[in-house]
């Protein structure tokens, strides 16, 4: 067995892109989405900016030169800001959410669940810990497993202008969670004093005698992480001045996970949006917090900053295979669990303000439509078999019920991993291009035979395919560009450069970097639903997963797009379903 990180130190370093492949890149990823009057202006643009011993030349050279000062990823520190300086409110605009399928045939209740998945993260974490859990392989080649050491005993912590980042030694020694149930937080022991995992029916037991056997609803004091990140800096600041909060917050900081009790959901359309947005009974800065509605079905709200979704699968996949199995005691402790309520001292007047950033929440959370569908008339399996790549088909699907719906083509964001590098994060493939947009123009024409729709089908797979290619290999152009920016910010005095270069402000640039559709394909094991906020006022977030038999479907619009949202979701299905027939059609013509 190989360890988790052995080959860790034999990745290779995120590249620097060319500045010609990204010159190249740019004009064709701009080209769908704008007028020829505009591309012509945007191209002289591009021109510009990337001519001989101009500003793209001389930012390229001091990327090279801060790549060169960095131990990792050139890009890390960058993304790491990124996500540390945005200062809006987490749950609305950066966690992301994973709904399990209910599992009927494990006849668990809350507390049992609840002791069962304590143990289940601890396992996990141990792996991490004596490195036994096993390097992920992606054909063949081996996946940077940095994030791994984050996902645990980690935190968000707000502060004023950027985050701080908390992350705990690894050590299996007294390890916890925390649970909260009716605002009240608990500290809930998962190992011994030597490092042995406690037994998951104890931990139910004393879950059940300790935790549920109170009722009383206490203040909602953690919903200040529901907040834009200034006024939750300033609550924190002032809940730091009291030592029980400190020892609360530190609790918290330093727990594996944080557990989530939902009494308000009543079936999987309730929960996944619960998990995203409801106010009570959340941490949101947790990087991981697990759900457990009264129903039994599980949710993951996970903080975004230190862990992608890719690497969040394992967690997921591990958590929801060993429920869905008998668990085999192994090296199991016989202490009993220690439970610990945790205080918070809240003056009147704190109260007050949590109280108002609640109202404001409540008020913000209800502007969100979220839309989850499962099409189940078929899967990846069948579109396989179409000679068509499943997120190829998807994505064509979708610039079709976006043209359809808005009667445009615009900008869709797509991410991709870029784990075979060290401290890999993702790249940005923009999913809109020119042979996509020929396939919805030829549909809507109604003038094209089908044998030269399914080509243009093809056609337009083996673009979005080789895109997909090109950024896992580090070659795409948004995380160079936002290299290039952030050059200018650091060392635009230094170079000469008196004001940023007029790429970055361009109409046909910004229209690129417009997310008007924010797509995630991550599949996750075992997985019903799962959501994110849209990125813009006037778009969409659009969560989606692909098993052999079932597309999962999650659009979210603010409340105001709500019929738009719905629409496209239609339109979507619609899609699906013409592109199958397209495809069906035309096998079936060159089998007779």
């Amino acid at each position: 067995m190989n360890k988790t990180y052995t080959y860790q130190h034999s990745l290779p370093s995120l590249p620097v892109p060319s500045l010609n492949s990204t010159k190249e890149k740019l004009q064709e990823w701009i080209a769908p989405l704008v007028s020829e009057a505009q591309f012509m202006d945007t191209t002289a643009e591009i021109e510009r900016f990337f001519s001989f011993g101009g500003e793209a030349e001389m930012l390229q050279q001091k990327l090279h030169e801060w790549d060169d000062a960095q131990s990792g990823s050139w890009l890390a520190p960058l993304w790491n800001d990124l996500y540390l300086q945005h200062r809006d409110s987490l749950p609305v605009t950066s966690n992301f959410n994973v709904l399990l399928q209910p599992n009927e045939e494990a006849d668990l209740s809350v507390v049992e669940i609840a002791g069962k998945v304590s143990t289940l993260v601890a396992e996990f974490y141990h792996s991490i810990v004596d490195e036994t859990l096993e390097p992920v392989m992606q054909r063949g080649q081996p996946l940077d497993m940095s994030q791994y050491k984050s996902m645990f005993r980690s935190m968000r912590i707000p502060r004023s202008t950027c985050d701080d980042f908390y992350l705990a030694e690894l050590s299996k020694v007294d390890n916890y969670v925390v649970l909260i149930y009716k605002n009240r937080f608990y500290k809930i022991s998962v190992t011994d004093m030597t490092g042995m995992i406690l037994d998951q029916q104890l931990l139910a037991e004393a879950i059940e005698d300790t935790v549920f056997s109170d009722d009383t609803e206490a203040e909602n004091v953690s919903i200040f992480t529901a907040a834009e990140r200034e006024v939750a800096a300033e609550v924190y600041d002032e809940l730091i001045s009291s030592e029980v909060n400190v020892n609360t917050l530190n609790t918290i900081a330093d727990a594996l996970v944080v557990i989530s009790i939902d009494e308000d959901s009543e079936h999987a359309e309730d929960a996944i949006k619960n998990v995203m947005l409801h106010p009570t009974n959340k941490y949101f800065d947790k990087t991981i917090q697990i759900a457990i509605t009264k129903q039994g079905q599980i949710g993951f709200n996970v903080e975004h900053s230190a862990v992608d979704g890719t690497s969040m699968a394992s967690v997921i996949h591990y958590i929801s295979k060993q429920l869905a199995g008998e668990q085999v005691p192994n090296n199991i402790s016989g202490e009993h669990p220690t439970i610990e309520q945790q205080l918070w001292d809240v003056t009147d007047q704190l109260k007050e303000r949590l109280e108002q950033i609640g109202n404001d929440y409540v008020e913000r959370a209800h502007q969100y439509a979220l839309l989850p569908k499962l099409f189940t008339d078929f899967g990846a399996e069948q579109i396989k078999a179409l000679n068509i790549s499943p997120d190829a088909f998807f994505h064509i699907a979708l610039q079709l019920a976006q043209y359809r719906t808005y009667g445009e083509f615009k900008s869709v964001y797509e991410p991709v991993s870029v784990r075979f590098f060290a401290e890999g994060r993702t790249e940005c493939a923009r999913a809109t291009s020119m042979e996509k947009r020929y396939v919805v123009e030829a549909i809507e024409s109604g003038q094209e035979s089908n044998d030269r729709l399914y080509a243009l089908l093809q056609m337009a797979s083996d673009a979005h395919a080789k895109r997909i290619g090109e950024c896992q290999r580090g070659l795409g152009i948004e995380r160079h560009l936002y290299g290039l920016e952030q050059m200018y910010y650091r060392y635009g005095e230094e170079l000469g450069i008196e004001k940023l270069p007029a790429i970055f402000t361009d109409k046909g640039y910004k229209t690129l970097r417009h997310d008007f559709i924010s797509t995630s394909g991550m599949p996750y094991e075992n997985a019903m639903y799962r959501m994110f906020a849209p990125v813009t006022e006037d778009g969409h977030g659009l969560a989606y997963f692909l098993t052999d038999d079932m597309i999962s479907i999650n659009i979210s619009s603010f409340l105001h797009n709500e019929i738009n949202g719905n629409l496209l979701k239609n339109n979507l299905i619609e899609a699906l379903q013409q592109l199958r027939m397209i495809a069906l059609t035309e096998q079936a013509f060159e089998i007779a």
